[in-house]
């Protein structure tokens, strides 16, 4: 029983962990947080296809909004970049009302969700392979944001966008690029986490503020530390669901958050 909610908060954490990257990302670049990371839509197609659409069509919304709604924006005070974030995603569950409906329904299960057992413990495939995936996108993220020109322009506007300007980075398109990356991640997750929930228009309510939650308690700065606050908050869930009570399992995770930060608010894996 016990291994068997490990794993499952293990497979909700690492899509926590994807989100949470997401805020990660457009923190660093832009020193903002993106309220509305959490958004994404869902289209009546063949799994890779829909896969590939989905990915590509949050980057492609995410850079016109970056455009449109946050690069005028960009000098204002940090107050008023939140409140257009809020918006922006208040606006986003709208038009996905008005263009699919306020009904939720189910999105089809991709990796098999018949449990076999290994070494006496029931073990469900897509947890598996929600686990592998995001582990894997984790890897693949550090090897682009530090052996591509692309990723490393992303971090030295990061740290410094003056210096980096000097050294020839173009600043504007590479925090639109950033911008859209991290909406891609979180395409990315809202993909493997949608066989596990109903596909509503809400749905990014419910999953962005476990992701903020998860940047916050691994250290709002650190990619590494998204994933381990992802991991953890998805474990604490699990059981607390498993042992106390599915109802509380949200708010336990939020206390042991407050914990955290009271006592060490840079987070598990954030700089001093």
């Amino acid at each position: 029983m016990l291994i068997q909610q490990i794993i499952q908060g293990l497979a909700i954490g690492s899509v926590y962990g994807l989100i949470a990257l997401g805020y990660v990302l457009i923190w660093n670049t832009w020193g903002v947080l993106n309220f509305a990371q959490g958004e994404t839509v869902w289209l009546d197609l063949p799994f890779i296809v829909a896969f590939i659409l989905a990915v590509v069509s949050c980057m492609v919304a995410a850079y016109i909004i970056e455009r449109l709604s946050y690069r005028p924006i960009i000098n204002k005070q940090s107050t008023i970049r939140v409140i257009a974030t809020i918006g922006v995603g208040i606006f986003v569950r709208n038009l996905y009302r008005f263009i699919f409906g306020a009904d939720p329904f189910p999105f089809p299960t991709i990796f098999g969700d018949e449990p076999f057992l290994l070494g006496g413990v029931k073990i469900v495939p897509q947890n598996l392979w929600i686990m592998g995936i995001g582990f894997g996108l984790v890897l693949l993220l550090n090897f682009f944001l530090t052996r591509t020109y692309i990723g490393k322009a992303m971090r030295a506007t990061s740290q410094d966008r003056e210096a980096a300007a000097l050294m020839g980075i173009n600043v504007k398109q590479t925090m639109s690029l950033t911008f859209a990356f991290a909406c891609g991640i979180g395409g990315i997750a809202g993909v493997l986490i949608a066989p596990l929930y109903f596909v509503m228009a809400d749905m990014g309510v419910t999953m962005g503020p476990k992701g903020f939650s998860a940047a916050l308690l691994g250290g709002i700065e650190s990619m590494s530390g998204a994933m381990v606050g992802g991991l953890i908050l998805g474990v604490i869930e699990a059981l607390a669901a498993g042992y106390i009570s599915s109802a509380y399992q949200s708010a336990i995770a939020f206390v042991i958050l407050i914990i955290v930060l009271i006592f060490k608010p840079t987070g598990i894996m954030g700089k001093k």
